[in-house]
């Protein structure tokens, strides 16, 4: 054998066993994707305080904090000291974020700061290897901006803070079918497991935290059974290990969720 063909006969064999590794070592990392050396780099150094600024309800936070115990990242709520939020609670999310408008939901790492709802789950979602890329990341923000429209709906029908029960029963009989029909179309459209094939994104956290939080969760009857693929959906996505470890967490427990009195049922 001449030299040269020594030469590549060891660098492919050394290729060859640096790509074992890599391919061994990403399959390890599935416990926690942001220690993967597929990325060269870890995306949170350890040690990294992980802090969530809102209030001590789900609300808007909610598919956050979802999306960050779906990736293994341990974060600490940091909540005003009471509702409404005080002059000095506003005061520090305002020096804190910088906005003159809405700081909060914001998440903070190490001495990075995150602000407005979508933009911090697609942080988390490059952050954890969340997020779709190429023409799926047009679907991904897709479904982002149908989950948020659910959620402005949703919003108007709360007779607890000041809706007519006529808006709050319009909701449960049209607003709902029309929202969940359109989302489960596009779930059966795409013939996966999830939105977007079958690894779990940013996108599935937002519709599923959409249609649990703000739908399901309020409404005075279980209609899930009219929406079978959708309720194969939300059940799978509370099979993810990160998320059925949070959603049993005192953590979660904590916190004040939305119900049917908030439709005057």
């Amino acid at each position: 054998m001449s030299k040269n063909s020594q030469l590549i006969t060891a660098a492919t064999g050394a290729a060859a066993a640096l790509g074992a590794y890599f391919l061994l070592a990403h399959t390890k990392c599935t416990a926690s994707l942001l220690k993967c050396p597929c990325s060269g780099k870890k995306k949170i150094p350890e040690g990294t305080e992980v802090k969530l600024y809102y209030y001590k309800a789900t609300g808007l936070a909610n598919q956050i904090r979802l999306a960050l115990a779906a990736a293994n990242i341990d974060f600490t709520d940091e909540y005003p000291t009471g509702f409404p939020p005080s002059a000095e609670d506003k005061e520090l999310w305002k020096k804190i974020g910088g906005n003159s408008t809405t700081n909060v939901p914001m998440l903070t790492i190490g001495d990075k700061v995150y602000t407005q709802s979508m933009a911090v789950m697609k942080v988390i979602g490059r952050k954890a290897n969340l997020l779709p890329k190429g023409d799926d990341e047009y679907i991904c923000d897709k479904l982002l901006a149908d989950a948020q429209d659910f959620r402005t709906a949703a919003y108007k029908s709360f007779v607890t803070w000041g809706a007519d029960q006529k808006t709050a029963d319009d909701f449960i009989q049209n607003v709902v079918p029309l929202h969940f029909g359109n989302i489960e179309r596009q779930l059966k459209e795409a013939k996966s497991t999830y939105f977007i094939g079958e690894k779990l994104t940013i996108a599935d956290i937002s519709i599923y935290d959409a249609i649990v939080n703000f739908g399901t969760s309020r409404l005075p009857e279980d209609v899930m059974g009219n929406y079978p693929a959708l309720k194969a959906f939300v059940a799978k996505v509370e099979e993810n290990p990160g998320i059925a470890k949070y959603l049993k967490s005192e953590q979660f427990a904590g916190l004040m969720k939305f119900d049917k009195s908030t439709l005057g049922y």
